[in-house]
C-alpha cells in the first residue's frame, strides 16, 4: 500500500513538473512552435518519460485547462450552494469573490493563458465557464427576465468579466480579488440585474 502511494506521488510530481515545463515556455515560444523535445528539456525528462503522462503536447494543455477549470467548477458548485439572494450593494457578491480567489492562487497559469500566450482557445473556454458561472446564479435567483435577451445579458456579463481580468492581471492585481469582486457586484446590480426584472 505504501508503495503505492509513493508511485502515485512520483507520478503526480512528474505530471507538474512537465505542465511547470509548458508554462515556462509559453512565454517565449508561440504554442504552436513548441514541441514535445522543448517540454523535456525544460522539464529535464526525456521524451518517453513525456509520453507515458501525456499523448502529445494537446493532450497536456487539455489537462492543465481541464483541472484549473474543473477546480473553479468545483469552488463556484460549492459557494452557490449556500447562495439565494441577491447581493448588497456593499458586499461583493460571492461568485465574483471564488473568481478573482481562484485566479490569485494560480497567477502564473492565468497570467500566462490570458495575457501571455492564450494557446488553443483558452480564452473562449475561461469565457464559457464564467458564462455559465453566472447563469448559475440568476438561475438561483429566480428573476423574471423582462427587457434583454438572457443570451445577450449573459453574454455581455462574460465577455466584460472576462475583460475586467485581461485588465487585472495586466495591472500586476494591483486591487484585492475583494475590491475587484466588489466593482462587478456594483455594475451588475446597477445594470445586469435590473435589466434582468430586479427591484434595485
Amino acid at each position: 500500500m505504501n508503495d503505492s502511494r509513493g508511485v502515485d506521488r512520483r507520478i503526480l510530481r512528474t505530471r507538474v513538473m512537465i505542465s511547470k515545463a509548458l508554462l515556462k515556455i509559453l512565454p517565449q515560444k508561440a504554442y504552436t512552435e513548441i514541441s514535445v523535445v522543448d517540454i523535456a528539456e525544460q522539464a529535464n525528462i526525456n521524451r518517453s518519460t513525456f509520453y507515458a503522462h501525456f499523448l502529445d503536447k494537446d493532450d497536456l494543455l487539455d489537462s492543465m485547462v481541464n483541472e484549473k477549470f474543473q477546480l473553479l467548477e468545483q469552488l463556484l458548485a460549492e459557494r452557490n450552494a449556500h447562495l439565494g439572494s441577491l447581493p448588497s450593494f456593499n458586499e461583493p457578491d460571492p461568485i465574483f469573490i471564488v473568481l478573482f480567489e481562484h485566479i490569485l492562487e494560480h497567477d502564473e497559469f492565468y497570467r500566462v493563458m490570458v495575457l501571455i500566450n492564450p494557446a488553443g482557445n483558452f480564452n473562449s473556454r475561461l469565457n464559457e465557464v464564467i458564462r455559465e458561472m453566472f447563469w448559475d446564479r440568476i438561475s438561483q435567483l429566480g428573476l423574471e427576465q423582462k427587457e434583454v435577451p438572457l443570451d445577450f445579458l449573459l453574454d455581455h456579463i462574460s465577455f466584460s468579466t472576462l475583460g475586467i481580468i485581461h485588465k487585472w492581471l495586466a495591472d500586476s492585481k494591483v486591487n484585492s480579488p475583494h475590491h475587484m469582486a466588489l466593482q462587478l457586484t456594483r455594475i451588475a446590480l446597477l445594470g445586469t440585474y435590473k435589466a434582468m426584472g430586479a427591484s434595485i
